[in-house]
């Protein structure tokens, strides 16, 4: 446990500091080519990081805050893309980077308009409830994990990922309100109200990682597609290339955790995703 505690620490410091050589020095070199080589080191370091830690655990938030989350925010800054770009303080630009979180627009402590209640800012699970629900199922998880029907234990993890995904980005946007007085966008939309496949993975889950893939992947691959496939046509493989992207970063982050090189499950589930979600 104190070796572990010990290689939290040196991840943290690395991520600070290569961060802060993000700011102060990348930021002066023009955006571009010269910009996205100077970032190669950070990108690399960014992704053998989780292989310094051994809990499951930090292993997976590491991966997915700062391997693959932080990497393509860093990408879109060496071209001048939000949200890094422009960075507005060093405590701000750590903050994005090493966070899944939006900022809210026009989001601030220090607002004091009164706010409808409109329903987009209404969330029937609140943190509180979603921690207690947590807590139950690992516990009825831990001690009937060998009597559920397979069916119901898949059902079971699903519901876990949600909320666990829900309840560290919740926190995230605590400790980020606290440094620095900004209201972020909600980690997901209810997507337990979603309406078709689409719905689910473009506008309610994950809605971070949807965006992050959006601006990273999908509108450049629709962009490069549209003069030849034409604009009816460019956004479908635009969607194979963000799901086949999520999926090469769901086998890696399964790598992190087990250790195991035998991966590529996930890319072969996620392909008829694609398909059903580009609408052929």
């Amino acid at each position: 446990m104190e070796g572990e505690i010990k290689n939290i620490i040196y991840v943290c410091l690395s991520i600070i500091a290569s961060l802060g050589y993000c700011y102060f020095i990348c930021s002066k070199i023009p955006k571009g080519f010269y910009r996205f080589v100077s970032l190669l080191p950070i990108f690399s370091l960014f992704t053998i990081l989780p292989l310094s830690l051994s809990s499951a655990f930090s292993t997976a938030v590491t991966a997915l805050f700062i391997t693959w989350l932080a990497n393509l925010k860093l990408l879109l800054f060496a071209f001048d893309g939000a949200p890094l770009y422009p960075p507005k303080s060093l405590i701000l630009f750590i903050t994005l980077a090493s966070f899944p979180i939006k900022i809210r627009s026009n989001g601030s402590r220090q607002s004091s308009k009164p706010k409808s209640k409109s329903k987009s800012n209404l969330k029937p699970l609140n943190l509180a409830v979603e921690v207690l629900a947590f807590a139950i199922l690992m516990s009825l998880l831990f001690r009937y994990k060998d009597l559920l029907h397979p069916t119901f234990l898949l059902l079971f993890y699903c519901c876990l990922v949600f909320l666990l995904v829900d309840i560290l980005v919740a926190f995230s946007s605590a400790i980020v309100w606290i440094l620095v007085g900004l209201e972020l966008e909600p980690p997901s939309d209810e997507p337990y109200l979603s309406t078709s496949l689409q719905d689910f993975w473009g506008r309610r889950w994950n809605l971070m990682v949807s965006n992050t893939l959006r601006h990273t992947v999908f509108e450049p691959v629709r962009t490069a597609c549209g003069p030849i496939l034409g604009n009816d046509w460019a956004p479908i493989p635009a969607v194979l290339a963000s799901f086949a992207v999520s999926g090469l970063m769901h086998e890696l982050l399964f790598f992190y955790v087990t250790r195991d090189s035998h991966v590529g499950n996930d890319r072969v589930f996620r392909g008829p995703r694609g398909l059903c979600c580009s609408g052929v």
